[in-house]
């Protein structure tokens, strides 16, 4: 019988001709990344990336220097470099991250392929702590792109790429005095509106639940929400801001302790429609009703959200309208032009629901 067209291929050899690709196309430079870096990178585990590594080593492609690392090997001209590309840093994996995430990186990149641009990504939780320096300055030597777009960052990463001149866009809000261009929802004006709202329906005792990371675009968040409540005619109003620590049983913790008090919020602006359901669910749990009991907005859209009973009160923007303002953003980088608007806030619209009520009258 003839052979087969084409065999077989096991898991460490498609990745070993991955890694052998992205070498030809300069992705990485003199070093490999650390084996972290690329198991995240190119979603194996480790035991796999390393039967790859050894497989290209064998064949002379890279080396291992001591202390040093991985070296590449081959030699490629850089005018062989075919193709422009951007780098996109976030926390985890794509399909690790929210629906609208990953539907507006999916846009993105479906945007920047038809210019013949080519959009790489890179996850790492070592990029985000508090202390990402040198995780960074490693990153961008080693991995070069035309420019970088980062999400979820915080103030440290947005300050060292900064500081570094590397040509960087944050999905997000860039924090004070760090002059990055940014795209991000118009926090302030959204979480103004969400109390301005919730007065109207009656509310009194207005909480806004949010992690304690303090993100930029949280920070304007809270602004918008304070003073949406201390601007209002009603004297008798109060903001509370509920920090958790991003985790279910944090948040469910911090929802209790205020619960618990004799006058509890009647209620709650959220951030993250993941927390929207830990809310949820902490109500439930308590016999309370939404919005009989507390009503909840949520600051942020999701896929899932029109399905829950009752439908949450949202504001929307669409993972394509975002976007557009990243890729245009981009596009500028790419040119070297200047950045007419580097901040840029976006609105989103109000989605009314039902969550949303007036309070229950106590006699």
């Amino acid at each position: 019988m003839p052979p087969e067209s084409k065999s077989y291929q096991s898991l460490s050899t498609q990745v070993a001709e991955r890694i052998a690709q992205e070498i030809r196309r300069q992705t990485w430079v003199g070093l490999l990344p650390s084996e972290r870096t690329l198991t995240d990178t190119l979603q194996v585990s480790r035991k796999t990336l390393r039967k790859a590594l050894t497989q290209r080593q064998q064949e002379g492609l890279i080396e291992t220097t001591h202390r040093v690392g991985r070296r590449i090997k081959a030699k490629v001209s850089r005018a062989k470099r075919q193709e422009i590309s951007v780098g996109l840093l976030t926390p985890e994996s794509l399909e690790h991250l929210s629906s609208n995430t990953a539907m507006c990186v999916g846009e993105l990149r479906a945007m920047l392929f038809e210019r013949g641009v080519r959009l790489a990504t890179f996850s790492g939780r070592s990029f985000f702590t508090q202390s990402p320096e040198n995780a960074l300055t490693q990153l961008v030597r080693q991995t070069p792109q035309t420019c970088w777009v980062l999400t979820h960052s915080n103030e440290r990463m947005q300050r060292s790429l900064f500081e570094q001149q590397v040509p960087t866009l944050v999905a997000g809000s860039s924090y004070h005095g760090v002059q990055l261009p940014s795209v991000d929802p118009d926090y302030f004006a959204v979480c103004r509106h969400a109390a301005g709202v919730t007065l109207r329906h009656g509310h009194r005792r207005l909480a806004l639940l949010i992690t304690e990371s303090q993100r930029a675009g949280d920070i304007e968040s809270e602004a918008g929400f304070v003073d949406g409540v201390r601007s209002s005619s009603h004297a008798d109003a109060e903001s509370i801001v509920i920090r958790h620590d991003g985790t279910v049983a944090g948040a469910s913790r911090m929802l209790a302790r205020h619960f618990n008090r004799p006058a509890p919020p009647t209620a709650l602006l959220i951030m993250k429609p993941i927390f929207y359901l830990t809310a949820f669910a902490f109500l439930a749990q308590r016999g309370l009703q939404v919005p009989d009991d507390v009503s909840l907005v949520s600051r942020d859209s999701d896929t899932f959200l029109p399905y829950l009973t009752p439908t949450p009160a949202y504001y929307l923007l669409s993972p394509k309208t975002y976007a557009k303002r990243l890729f245009a953003l981009v596009m500028t980088l790419i040119r070297g032009a200047k950045i007419a608007h580097p901040q840029q806030r976006i609105e989103p619209r109000f989605i009314p629901g039902p969550s949303l009520g007036p309070p229950r009258l106590v006699a």
